[in-house]
């Protein structure tokens, strides 16, 4: 059985459960959540991780009738968010939208962070995830892929928006440089790839690495054009788009996203939390969030998100920071 198949069925059994508990208790057995929320972003309107927390937090609204804040923190690579996020207090109604480079990357390479890659935060599902796409004006220097690897080929000198110093954007520029001795330059914007995108129509900045999702209007528009998704598979929105490995590269390198809390939970506060999210994450309306994003459905839920933080965690141990 499929695993989003699993994950549904468990999600209808779960929600059964909760419904039988609160036919026969009292309000105070109320399942979680039970009261305003606040979802921390680390990135500006409109890219990917803000289409996807606002995405978590309109289905937990639309289903439990709550009232779910979502909180734009742009800096430091997404830390600045996860830093309040997790600062906050566990007890359910704090949570953030975490990527994989913001929660398990930023340690290696930033100090005084209020979490490590191992302590200060509690895994509850991860929600989705995304390849990096090199992407140019549809208008600029280049064409196609080919013109920019024989440029790229020739040393020169190409300046890459990504989506701050340090992040995974700027690990997978370094990682273009030392696999094939070019001479890429990284060029961070704070609040994410809307401000890159701009820069690159602009012609401030020769390219962008960037997941799709928060520019696919200007996709759409024909004013950027992807010049290859950073991955072995195509996505489902730009289906045309070309491959890394069809130009003999390797850049295994992109983008997960988990929705975390503070550590230290009740442990019953934190299955009531883990319950409801692992019905979010396989519930059909989940699944054309992802698409309408232009994302394939990639939820995993609460033991399986934390097996694949653990190999990312191993993964990236291994890259110097």
């Amino acid at each position: 059985m499929k695993l989003t198949s699993i994950l549904r069925a468990t999600g209808a059994a779960a929600a059964l459960a909760l419904t039988l508990t609160a036919c026969g208790g009292s309000d105070d057995d109320a399942a979680w959540p039970d009261e305003n929320l606040e979802m921390l972003i680390g990135f500006g309107a409109g890219g990917t991780p803000d289409l996807l927390g606002r995405g978590v937090g309109d289905q937990l609204q639309s289903e439990h009738g709550i009232n779910v804040t979502a909180t734009n923190r742009t800096g430091g690579a997404s830390t600045i968010a996860m830093n309040e996020a997790l600062s906050a207090q566990a007890d359910g109604t704090t949570l953030g939208l975490a990527t994989s480079n913001g929660l398990l990357w930023q340690p290696l390479v930033e100090d005084g962070l209020e979490y490590s890659q191992t302590e200060g935060y509690e895994p509850l599902v991860k929600v989705a995830e995304s390849a990096f796409s090199l992407m140019v004006a549809s208008d600029g220097d280049f064409a196609s892929m080919d013109d920019f690897v024989e440029a790229a080929d020739s040393g020169a000198e190409l300046s890459i928006a990504v989506t701050g110093e340090g992040a995974q954007t700027d690990l997978t520029v370094q990682l273009l440089n030392e696999q094939n001795d070019w001479n890429l330059r990284s060029v961070p914007y704070t609040d994410g790839a809307g401000e890159g995108i701009l820069a690159v129509m602009r012609g401030e900045v020769d390219a962008q690495v960037s997941t799709t999702a928060g520019v696919q209007g200007q996709i759409n528009a024909g004013d950027v054009e992807i010049l290859s998704i950073l991955a072995e598979e195509t996505e489902p929105e730009n289906p045309d788009a070309p491959t890394i490995d069809e130009f003999g590269l390797d850049v295994p390198m992109g983008t997960s996203f988990y929705v975390v809390s503070p550590d230290g939970l009740d442990e019953q506060l934190r299955d009531e939390m883990v319950t409801a999210l692992e019905e979010l994450v396989a519930s059909d309306e989940w699944a054309e969030t992802l698409e309408s994003v232009g994302l394939s459905d990639s939820g995993l839920n609460h033991a399986d998100t934390q097996d694949e933080i653990d190999t990312l965690i191993t993964e990236y141990e291994v890259l110097e920071p």
